[in-house]
């Protein structure tokens, strides 16, 4: 781990992308988390602030404060949680299902730690489990099944937890990769398998799990697997095999769940020691555990001590202390027990105030048709008094309404004929620009091939001349020769590049994303550093649209090195289905594309009618720190 996050800490002083930033602040909490809070909670703080733009990175940020709070505070756990599900809701991608259904997983065991269970099912049958199913990861899934056994077995309800461990190893045994969560599927299905007193199944439950580890002699599960032998023995009252197992359970313990391993083996051990009449070692081992704050916080663990210590000093003959350990225990369990009533007893309230209400709406609809038959018989003499003036009303009425309707109708006429004409104003105008630009790239390639073929061949065949005159005159004028040489070679090479220019041969011959890394290539020059960086460009696309794309970035560049004084310029290009984008982003001077002479540049103007020709969207942001341009076109 700590290979892994001097990795990351290195990748994040050279890397310059915010997005990528933010993902590796957030990936640095996970190692930081049980290290030191105070780092961890900087790198949450500076991904956050990073990832804005970045819905999905964003919602993260969220989900790692959920984490970040988890074991502290754990209604600003749940809150950040809920934060992050609101957000990555609005994603529909693998990557959100998946951490949604994780994060409702954890909201799940905040509501198990309140030794509220019932709720813990619910939320991951109805929440994380679908979620999981939505983004057909079964990993996750049987990870979830696994908590929903491991929560049936809290409730005694051991029958309700077979089928679930059987799914989860169902699933997990075919992934290689999630063997940890297998592992924990295994022992907890052992121990649930020990409960019912299916023996059988225990064992080959238990043999699995100890296949599966025994490459692994340091791993921290080893200490799962010997809480099950444990459990094991103690059934078949071998009660000092067992209590050998927990013992070696204790010390394999370790890794971030070594604290509540120990405490879960602690209680077998206590329990063991207890059915062996061991009361003397189970007294002492009982008072260690109730001097840990920690582990007399959780109501389950206290219940369980008092009870452990009243039968420990009954069975030592202190008949005074089991009896005062027997009452703690009975305060206890029946407060428990009082509050899942007064918890019952609620919700069956709850559920009578919502019969009571809705038979005084019953009641109240009942009385409201009463009155309105009584109102509607006195409506009924009014009408009759008063219907010879009302037909007349009526009458003028028609007349007025019907010539509003047919006002509006002839405005509604006016407005969709010019709605036309608009429409068809904008067509036209597309068909011209379009027009326009093939008339001028069909002239960039005649002139391209013009040059390229006769005053090219011209000035090659004066280079040859020169070369044969070379050989044949005197020193005295070998020097003004070779000058003149040298001239005509300047000559043809700046031909060249006009000429490629005009009509790139790269874009002829070997496609649109080679052609454009020969352009960013070629504008290259000491102290100017130009990236290019490309993203699944699809390039079956029509040649028309490969040079429309290729002179649109072209113009930019040629805008950013001949107005920004750039030294860093990032070109972009990636396509989703029949969507282009393009990103040109520089470390230039900036400038106000709203001001009159800058809307009026024949730069400007050219890039506008490249994007309109191919229906797209331009978006230029600059300021004095550089320019960003961003283009969306339709490629279909």
């Amino acid at each position: 781990m700590k290979a892994y996050a001097d990795s990351l800490q290195h990748a994040l002083g050279k890397e310059d992308n915010d997005s990528i930033k933010a993902q590796i602040h957030i990936q640095l909490i996970n190692y930081w988390l049980y290290r030191d809070t105070t780092v961890a909670h900087k790198h949450l703080m500076e991904g956050r602030a990073l990832s804005v733009n970045y819905p999905y990175l964003y919602g993260m940020s969220y989900y790692a404060e959920g984490l970040y709070y988890f074991n502290s505070d754990a209604g600003k756990s749940v809150n950040a949680y809920l934060k992050a599900d609101t957000i990555l809701g609005q994603l529909k991608t693998r990557e959100a299902y998946i951490a949604r259904s994780n994060l409702w997983n954890n909201i799940a065991v905040q509501k198990q730690r309140k030794d509220d269970d019932r709720g813990h099912v619910d939320v991951l049958l109805n929440k994380a489990i679908p979620l999981a199913e939505k983004a057909k990861d079964s990993a996750t899934m049987a990870f979830e099944y696994s908590a929903v056994g491991v929560s049936f077995m809290n409730m005694s309800q051991y029958e309700k937890a077979v089928p679930y461990f059987n799914n989860a190893i169902n699933i997990l045994r075919h992934k290689p990769s999630q063997q940890p969560r297998l592992v924990t599927a295994y022992g907890r299905a052992a121990e649930n398998y020990i409960e019912l007193n299916k023996f059988p199944e225990a064992r080959a439950a238990l043999d699995s799990l100890h296949a599966i580890l025994a490459p692994y002699p340091d791993s921290e599960h080893h200490s799962l697997y010997y809480m099950g032998e444990g459990m094991y023995y103690h059934k078949l009252e071998a009660y000092d095999k067992a209590i050998n197992y927990f013992d070696m359970g204790i010390r394999s313990a370790n890794g971030t769940l070594k604290d509540y391993r120990i405490q879960e083996l602690n209680f077998q051990k206590v329990k063991t020691q207890v059915a062996a009449e061991k009361y003397n070692d189970a007294r002492q081992l009982l008072i260690k555990l109730m001097n840990d704050p920690e582990v007399m916080d959780f109501y389950g663990n206290r219940i369980e001590t008092y009870d452990n210590l009243a039968k420990v000093y009954a069975g030592l003959g202190n008949m005074k202390e089991a009896y005062h350990w027997q009452k703690e225990y009975t305060i206890l369990n029946d407060s428990l027990n009082d509050s899942k009533l007064k918890k019952d007893v609620n919700a069956l309230e709850q559920k009578y105030n919502n019969a009571e209400k809705e038979k005084r709406i019953a009641r109240l609809e009942a009385e409201n048709k009463i009155a309105l038959l009584s109102a509607r018989n006195n409506r009924l003499i009014n009408w009759l008094l008063g219907v010879i003036s009302v037909s007349l009303l009526i009458t003028v009425i028609l007349s007025y309404s019907n010539y509003k309707k047919n006002k509006k109708l002839a405005v509604e006429k006016e407005n969709s004929y010019q709605a036309q004409v608009q429409k068809l104003k904008q067509e036209q105008q597309l068909v011209s620009v379009q027009a326009m630009l093939k008339g001028e790239e069909r002239e960039r390639k005649r002139m391209a091939q013009d040059l390229h073929d006769g005053l090219g061949g011209i000035l090659a065949g004066v280079r040859m001349n020169l070369s044969e005159v070379e050989s044949k005159v005197t020193q005295t004028f070998q020097n003004e020769i070779d000058k003149i040489i040298t001239n005509v070679d300047i000559s043809l090479r700046e031909l060249r590049r006009i000429a490629h220019n005009l009509m790139p041969e790269t874009l002829l011959r070997f496609g649109l994303v080679n052609a454009l890394d020969d352009l960013c290539k070629s504008y290259q020059a000491p102290g100017i550093n130009i990236e290019f960086q490309v993203y699944e460009m699809n390039t079956k696309m029509s040649d028309n649209k490969q040079l429309t794309i290729y002179r649109i970035i072209q113009e930019l560049l040629s805008n950013a090195l001949r107005h920004s004084k750039a030294t860093e310029i990032i070109v972009q290009c990636s396509q989703n289905k029949n969507k282009c984008f393009i990103t040109v982003e520089d470390n230039g001077k900036g400038f106000d594309p709203d001001l009159p002479e800058n809307k009026k540049g024949l730069g400007l103007t050219n890039l506008k009618n490249r994007v309109k020709s191919m229906k797209g969207k331009l978006d230029i942001n600059s300021d004095t720190e550089g320019t960003i341009v961003n283009i969306e076109l339709n490629v279909g």
